[in-house]
């Protein structure tokens, strides 16, 4: 597809995403929040054709519902009352990605485009730094992100945020983007992940021209902030380990801003070269903890006020303290709940309706799971015997038990690892290890995932 097709004239400096982006918050006041959340909200943007603009939906289902009267006229007229030549849409099933040869939503509709990139308009409107929650647990990181929102290469370079699953990294870099954007527009600022950046980077190498390979580099090294989420997926990569040292060293010099998350520290990047984890930490390095019942409170608040949702207090600190590590979990439970009262037409989520909702979910109060009861669990799935994993055998069947426990220890628990290999009988080297072990395994099989996850549920009591 060429990136002319994506270009049409008008004056009003936007693109088909922002253009997208305004129009969803004119359907979702027409629409049923049900209706928006499980239909709108999983639409991209793909291409003008004319007056129509094509969104790709992920389902067939989806594409049936979308095409019923009622919700095109929605979607036609909040689409035109945003963008006046827009006065048609057209579903194709697929994601975005599959239906563009170019993956970055590119469409920048001025003549003259100014020097902010593709990159620097990719980041979530909705992640900024006035809806991030803060509390005891990520109060230093905050206060890191916005230092470095305001001063993009200044002391803080690199900024290494590190933290579990759900926590709200993500959400900071998304918050930094959207800030440095705002204030400096003209700065060039890309996002992506470190899956994205090794992608890229096999891609150029495959196609075997030096075009390729500078054009990789060009976009990588040019930038004047560079923000990579879920770092440590570049171990055991060698290649995109080197480039990427060459693009730190790169950009660095030139006191250019790089930003990095990861799921653990990088001294705990034991796998990692040498000269990276070393420059990692030339820096900031600030973690984002689990936070506490209070925090977690005000964040299920913050959501739903957002999201306009009707909700009653005593549901939030139920949903609050059932689980105490992601709040990804907490808010998908929170719309768990919305929906199903929406569903029983309730205007009001009651304590009834969010326990029948989430009847089915673990609300289980972690602080009543503790190693041995993983441990025990892990025995049953395997068909093992308590003293077995704990014991020094190293049989193949023992020794995956033994790893898939410290992993799920490390993981639902947050347990030092030292403590963790107290347990059994190990030092913290061999609990690093198992943990990157079943990391990756978990990547590469996707039944050994689906065990994982049985795991899980068995021990959260799903």
């Amino acid at each position: 597809m060429e990136r002319d097709e994506f270009i049409w004239t008008t004056n009003s400096n936007l693109n088909i995403k922002e253009v997208w982006q305004k129009a969803t918050k004119l359907i979702g006041e027409k629409m049923s929040s049900v209706t928006f959340q499980v239909w709108v909200e999983t639409l991209e943007p793909i291409e003008l054709k004319g007056s129509t603009l094509v969104l790709a939906t992920p389902s067939k289902s989806s594409k049936n519902v979308l095409q019923q009267a009622e919700n095109i006229k929605i979607i036609t007229s909040c689409l035109n009352q945003t963008h006046s030549a827009i006065t048609n849409v057209e579903y194709v099933i697929g994601s975005a990605k599959e239906h563009l040869d170019d993956e970055e939503p590119a469409p920048v509709v001025e003549e003259n485009n100014s020097s902010a990139s593709i990159e620097s308009s990719n980041f979530n409107p909705k992640y900024t730094f006035d809806n991030f929650v803060i509390g005891d647990s990520n109060q230093f990181v905050a206060a890191a992100a916005k230092a470095v929102a305001e001063h993009p290469g200044g002391k803080f370079n690199p900024l290494f945020i590190y933290g579990g699953v759900g926590l709200g990294k993500t959400h900071l870099l998304h918050a930094i983007g959207n800030h440095i954007i705002e204030k400096n527009p003209k700065l060039k600022v890309v996002y992506v992940t470190c899956e994205k950046f090794s992608n890229d980077l096999v891609e150029a190498i495959w196609n075997n021209k030096k075009s390729a390979t500078m054009d990789f580099r060009a976009r990588y090294r040019t930038v004047d902030v560079l923000m990579i989420d879920d770092v440590e997926f570049i171990i055991g990569r060698n290649a995109a380990q080197t480039e990427f040292f060459n693009t730190f060293n790169d950009l660095h010099s030139l006191g250019k801003q790089i930003i990095l998350t990861s799921d653990r520290p990088p001294k705990e990047l034991t796998t990692l070269e040498e000269r990276l984890r070393s420059r990692f930490e030339w820096g900031m390095i600030a973690d984002i903890g689990v936070p506490d019942v209070d925090t977690k409170i005000a964040i299920l608040i913050k959501k739903a006020q957002m999201e306009h949702h009707n909700v009653s207090r005593d549901v939030i600190e139920y949903i609050a303290n059932a689980q105490s590590t992601s709040i990804r979990d907490l808010e998908g439970m929170l719309s768990r709940a919305v929906f199903y009262a929406e569903l029983n037409e309730q205007s009001i989520v009651t304590l009834d309706y969010a326990k029948e909702a989430l009847k089915n979910i673990a609300m289980q109060d972690e602080s009543e799971i503790d190693a041995g009861y993983i441990i025990e669990h892990v025995c049953k799935f395997y068909n093992l015997k308590k003293d077995e994993i704990l014991s020094r055998k190293r049989t193949k069947e023992i020794a995956l038990a033994r790893q898939v426990a410290m992993y799920l220890i490390l993981d639902i628990l947050g347990t030092p690892q030292d403590a963790i290999g107290n347990i059994f009988g190990k030092n913290h080297s061999t609990v690093i290890y198992a943990r990157d072990t079943i990391t990756e395994m978990i990547k590469k099989d996707k039944k050994f995932a689906t065990n994982i996850e049985d795991i899980k549920a068995m021990i959260k009591g799903k």
